[in-house]
């Protein structure tokens, strides 16, 4: 089918119509959490860790590492509410005017064979990201999270995501259907959120998450901790070659292994229910914990020397959770972690 959206959105950027994002043509704002002050607590990593590090992720820039890492304190921007007119969705884009943002995974093309007819929505609330299509981790901790914004009774759409393996096992725990996702229709009035601060309003919400899942999943950790395998269904590689090391010298401490590409969400939050420390690579993965950790617990992430990236400190930082880190060591066909460092740096968070 024409993606006639995409065509006029061309058509308007040739011509110099309007705004070029949606943000700016909102008719409606409502804030849903003011502007936030926030402290942080400092990383916790041992001595010379930061000059193992060669290069960041390509989604992070050292301005906010640093910040997480030495816990500056942070201002959080306001969550709100935006009503825009008129809006198109196609696949995995909305339109308006000269206006496109993504939403969803998958491409934008001007001749779309996926693209079914339109169908007319009067009124909708948006309930996906882009960084949720893309990566489970922030599936995780921002589509879910912005799920219990829209009140009851409101028409929801999502957009496409990738096929996430636990997707909807989490769903079933966490009591959150999966939105509609009508691929191609034209929105009256589609109400978006600027939700991606860990502000007072995000905790809220992940505590109502994480009590839905403490009741659907009974069970408890016994272990002292939990060591999370990375596999290899999630982003780009981050091989940590001595993994079975690293598993080995962690068992003998107590700690449950938990391989979740080999496991159901409900096995998993079962396990790690509770957790005091979750071990991993840094990761999609991770996400697997934001919801089970101990309300008092602490990740320790193993980084890798040449993709170092500390979004999962700022989701600790919102729960009141600690954080640290070691940064691994370049090998042949990945990285390794020192067993050692490892253990020292849980002596330290216990």
């Amino acid at each position: 089918m024409l993606n006639s959206a995409l065509i006029s959105r061309n058509l308007s950027r040739l011509l110099r119509r309007g705004p070029g994002d949606l943000a700016s043509q909102a008719i409606e704002r409502r804030e849903l959490c003011p502007i936030e002050d926030v402290e942080r607590p400092p990383a916790i990593y041992p001595a010379g860790a930061l000059d193992k590090v060669s290069s960041l992720s390509p989604w992070r820039d050292w301005d906010t590492e640093r910040g997480l890492i030495e816990g500056t304190p942070l201002r959080h921007a306001a969550t709100e509410a935006l009503v825009i007119p008129q809006v198109t969705l196609a696949g995995a884009y909305l339109y308006r005017g000269q206006a496109k943002e993504r939403i969803g995974i998958g491409p934008a093309r001007m001749l779309d064979p996926d693209l079914p007819t339109s169908v007319l929505i009067p009124e909708a609330h948006l309930v996906s990201t882009w960084t949720g299509a893309d990566f489970f981790g922030n599936f995780m901790q921002d589509s879910l999270a912005l799920e219990l914004i829209p009140e009851q009774g409101v028409h929801r759409v999502g957009a496409p995501t990738k096929p996430y393996l636990h997707e909807a096992g989490y769903r079933a725990l966490l009591n959150l259907p999966t939105p509609p996702k009508p691929r191609h229709a034209r929105i009256g009035r589609l109400v978006m959120y600027r939700d991606f601060s860990q502000n007072s309003f995000k905790r809220a919400r992940y505590d109502e998450l994480r009590a839905r899942l403490r009741v659907a999943a009974g069970g408890g950790a016994a272990a002292p901790g939990i060591f999370l395998r990375r596999g290899s269904a999630h982003g780009s590689p981050r091989r940590l070659v001595n993994e079975e090391d690293i598993a080995e010298t962690l068992a003998a401490l107590g700690f449950d292994i938990i391989d979740p590409e080999q496991m159901d969400a409900a096995s998993i939050a079962r396990r790690a229910l509770d957790a005091p420390v979750v071990v991993a690579v840094e990761g999609s993965h991770l996400g697997h914990a934001i919801y089970t950790l101990a309300a008092d617990g602490a990740l320790l992430v193993i980084q890798p020397p040449d993709r170092f990236a500390m979004p999962y400190k700022e989701v600790t930082d919102c729960l009141g959770m600690r954080f640290a880190f070691v940064v691994g060591s370049p090998a042949e066909g990945g990285f390794t972690a020192d067993p050692n460092e490892i253990r020292q740096m849980l002596e330290r968070l216990t």
